[in-house]
């Protein structure tokens, strides 16, 4: 038997390329532009900024003088989803998925951890269950949600409240 180019390595040498490697992958995630997914490092509204904002910024300093920065006092535009939301049915919804884990951070935490297995579990059960979903909802089905963001799913079989006269309604 012929040896192959990995047996050739030393036995002892292994652990330590094994660390080094290890090392390496560590110390490069702590560096910019990883993202640390258990630190919420988001950037608050009050360092939003634009290039021209800075460059206006940037000449007015250079001149000397105050730059003329308007700021309009109106209030920031909201959006209010429609009454009703049209669509098939869902067959492998997740709560984690629509409410999260509520503490309005964007970093991992322990919910995280927990909706990993959560997840695949309910997935495996949904899909070992789907011919009895698709005979109680079949699909096709038109539904209809509340479009709130935060509660358990609240499909019921309907129309859109706001019919818009096209396939969108998922009307038939």
């Amino acid at each position: 038997m012929s040896p192959t180019p990995y047996s050739k390595c030393r036995p002892a040498s292994r652990p330590a390329l094994i660390a080094a490697a290890v090392a390496l992958a560590v110390s490069a995630c702590q560096e910019p532009p990883a993202v640390n997914p258990w630190r919420d490092d988001s950037i608050p509204a009050s360092a939003w900024t634009t290039p021209s904002r800075q460059g206006v910024e940037a000449m007015a300093a250079a001149s000397g003088s105050t730059p003329a920065l308007r700021t309009r006092q109106v209030e920031p535009a909201g959006l209010s989803p429609p009454a009703g939301v049209p669509h098939y049915p869902l067959w492998w919804e997740d709560p984690f998925e629509d409410k999260g884990d509520g503490d309005d951070q964007f970093a991992w935490t322990y919910a995280d951890y927990l909706a990993m297995p959560y997840g695949l579990g309910r997935f495996i059960v949904n899909t070992c269950g789907w011919p009895v979903s698709a005979v109680v909802t079949p699909p096709g089905t038109a539904m209809i949600s509340d479009s709130v963001v935060g509660r358990d799913h609240d499909a019921a079989p309907g129309r859109s409240s706001d019919p818009a006269g096209d396939a969108s309604d998922f009307g038939r």
